[in-house]
Formats: C-alpha cells, sequence, structure tokens
C-alpha cells in the first residue's frame, strides 16, 4: 500500500508582512523620515526615532548612563554623544517608505523636546515643529505639603454662609432637643404647664360675701 504525503500550502500576503514591518512596534504608528525615523538598536530591533526618545528621557537618575535597554530584549544600547538621533538608521525600512519620504530629515534634540525645521529651499522654511518628548524631572512640582489645624481652620471660615448655616442649624436642633428635657425637670413629664388647683376660701371669708 503506497503512503502519500498530503503538502498543505499557506499563501503568505507579502504586502501584508511588508506593511507590519513599517509600523513601529511600541507606538503601531508608521515609520517615517523625521520623528518616526526607523532605528536599530544593537540587539537588531528597530523602534522609531521618538520611542527611543522617550526611553532615553524616562530613565531614573540611578539607571547606567549613555546606555538604553531594549524593551524587548532589554539588551542595552549605547547613545551617541550626539543624542538619540545619532543612532544607525535602519536603511532597508527607509527604502521601502514613499518617495518623498526616503530622505532622512535632520532632527534634533532640545530639552526636551525633538525638533524638526522644514527644507530653506520650501516655503515655510521659518517652520519648525517640535514634539515633547516627556517632562524634565527638575519640572515636576514638589508634593503639596500637608496643611496645619489653624489652615483648615482659616480656610473653613473663609466659606462663612456655611458656617453660619450650620450654625443656625445647630442652634435650633438643640432648642428642639432641650426643651422636653426642660418639662421633665420642671413637671415630672412632657407636659410643660401645670393645671391650676382651686383655691378653698375661710370660712369667715365666705360669711362677709354673703352678708352674715
Amino acid at each position: 500500500m503506497d503512503m502519500t504525503t498530503e503538502v498543505w500550502h499557506t499563501q503568505v500576503d507579502v504586502e501584508e508582512g511588508l506593511e507590519s514591518r513599517l509600523e513601529c512596534t511600541i507606538c503601531f504608528n508608521c515609520y517615517d523620515n523625521i520623528f518616526k525615523t526607523p532605528k536599530v538598536l544593537q540587539c537588531s530591533h528597530t523602534v522609531c526615532l521618538e520611542c527611543v526618545a522617550r526611553l532615553v528621557a524616562s530613565l531614573p537618575p540611578e539607571s547606567e548612563q549613555g546606555k538604553v535597554s531594549c524593551p524587548f530584549c532589554r539588551q542595552p544600547t549605547p547613545i551617541p554623544q550626539q543624542g538619540v538621533t545619532a543612532l544607525q538608521t535602519n536603511q532597508e525600512l527607509l527604502s521601502n517608505l514613499p518617495p518623498h519620504q526616503r530622505k532622512e530629515e535632520p532632527v534634533w534634540i532640545e530639552g526636551t523636546k525633538l525638533c524638526y525645521k522644514q527644507d530653506p529651499e520650501s516655503n515655510q522654511s521659518d517652520l519648525c515643529i517640535c514634539v515633547d518628548i516627556g517632562l524634565s524631572k527638575k519640572d515636576i512640582p514638589p508634593p503639596p505639603r500637608p496643611r496645619s489645624r489653624l489652615q483648615r481652620f482659616c480656610c473653613l471660615c473663609t466659606d462663612w454662609k456655611r458656617l453660619l448655616l450650620i450654625a443656625f442649624m445647630v442652634i435650633v436642633l438643640f432648642c428642639i432637643l432641650l426643651w422636653p428635657v426642660q418639662c421633665i425637670l420642671k413637671t415630672g413629664n412632657l407636659k410643660c404647664t401645670t393645671e391650676a388647683t382651686p383655691t378653698k376660701l375661710p370660712t369667715n371669708s365666705l360669711l362677709v360675701t354673703h352678708g352674715i
């Protein structure tokens, strides 16, 4: 009995695979020749320039200076003295971009921003575009100090209308609760008025009134 082996062929969409390669694996934005320029790390992983710059800006002070870890394999990559913009560009991916994006444009770091200025030959030569890559640790405001009791009381007194309303409600509530207690202490029950008992006149007074 002859044994035949069946071979299943899977059709691979080359264009779909190429499109996925042309996206940054961190931010999932398409590569370009400015802020999203594909940069190659020492571990051969490729990410866009903006994502690498954000990784460098978020490094803690106690981390190893001059190196950034790959977000996928954690292998460190030395940062050139010129900054992350001087990292090696993936020319293969850049060549697969549209024709007007195949030339890498100059981008520089200014403080915590990535900046780009258009070609002087263009009509908008004075236009400078910057992208914030993260706040500087020096710009983070300190946590607020806890307020003292006197400060909290002063803040409460500023809202005098609310304080006056609360005081009035407390006085009314106190009077409502105090009235039954006062009646109990005075009369021995909740009736605050006592019944008037008729007074007996002496016998001599009755005789005088009747003319006897």
